[in-house]
């Protein structure tokens, strides 16, 4: 059996991978920040 201080250095450090997970998806599906033509409009 693990010691509690293994267990514990495992969790912490699986969590900090997990942070932001659904902000960097959604990032990553839509972009971060919008187009020119989205936020300027069509010059053209």
């Amino acid at each position: 059996m693990a010691s509690p201080t293994k267990r514990t250095k495992v969790i912490r450090k699986n969590k900090k991978k997990r942070q932001g997970q659904k902000r960097k998806g959604q990032e990553r599906e839509n972009g971060s920040t919008l187009s020119k033509k989205e936020l300027f409009g069509d010059a053209e």
